[in-house]
Formats: C-alpha cells, structure tokens, sequence
C-alpha cells in the first residue's frame, strides 16, 4: 500500500490513532450497492415485461370482442346507453362499444336516421357518441324514439 492511498485519522491531541485504506471499504460497500442495483433492475424488468404482457393480452381480448359486434347487437344496447343529455327533439347517448368502430358508427347512424321524423343523426367513432335531432310533436319521449328505431 503506498502512501497517497493510506488514510491516518488523527486524534485532537495529534497523535496518529488509527489508519484505513478507502479503498478496501470501499470495495465491498460498492459491491453490496451494485448487487442491490442490480436485483431491483431485474425485478422492475420482469414486472414492466408482465404489465406489457397484460395490456396486450386485454388489448386482443377488447379487439375481439369489438370485432364481433353487430348492428343488431348495437341497437339492442341503446335502451341501457347512458343518456348524456336529453331535451324534446334532441338526445345525446353514449355507447362504449362504438368507440374505435368507425364503420359501425355509420351503420348505426343510418339506421337511426332511417327511423320516421329523425332529422339528422351524428355517431361519433371517436366518444361513442350518438347525437340525434328528432321530431318532439311525433316522439314526446326519449324511450319512444328508441322504440321505433328498434323496430
């Protein structure tokens, strides 16, 4: 050991006490330090890899399920759609199955419109939205509007 890596701690009265080399503690705190580095990164890896696993095992399961839908399927679920607004001659529902199904949306915009007194309908691929200015003298209600479309 030469002297530049020798350590001599000195005590207040000035007489030498003890001497280290910073190295040699430094040595097994780095290694203890790099271990424990490297144990986090490894588990932090394999749960990143398992969250991607996940997302994209929801991501099919969700394409799926989007695939399979039908305009029948759709025009069954508009009496449990959430109805954003609602005033006489204009209502506003909200479907999640049409979000990202842009064909869909302009199947279910014209079977909507198809409907006696509909004015105009807007379907959003976007919001899943169904916006619908309709006739208030010929469908008093929401409900009654709902049911002619599905008839």
């Amino acid at each position: 050991m030469t002297a530049a890596e020798e350590t001599i701690v000195i005590d207040p009265s000035g007489a030498a006490t003890a001497s280290f080399n910073p190295a040699q503690l430094a040595g097994p705190l780095g290694d203890a330090t790099r271990s424990a580095y490297e144990k986090l990164a490894g588990g932090v890896e394999w749960y990143f890899e398992h969250w991607v696993d996940l997302v994209e095992e929801i991501k099919a399961e969700q394409t799926a399920r989007l695939e399979s839908l039908a305009l029948s399927d759709v025009l069954a679920a508009l009496g449990e759609a959430k109805v954003a607004s609602d005033i006489p001659g204009r209502a506003r529902l909200r479907l999640p199955q049409l979000k990202k199904q842009a064909d869909l949306c302009a199947q279910v915009a014209e079977a909507i419109k198809a409907a006696p007194a509909v004015d105009s309908v807007q379907v959003s691929a976007i919001t899943g939205s169904i916006l619908a200015f309709y006739d208030a003298d010929r469908y008093p209600s929401l409900d009654a509007l709902l049911r002619a479309v599905a008839a």
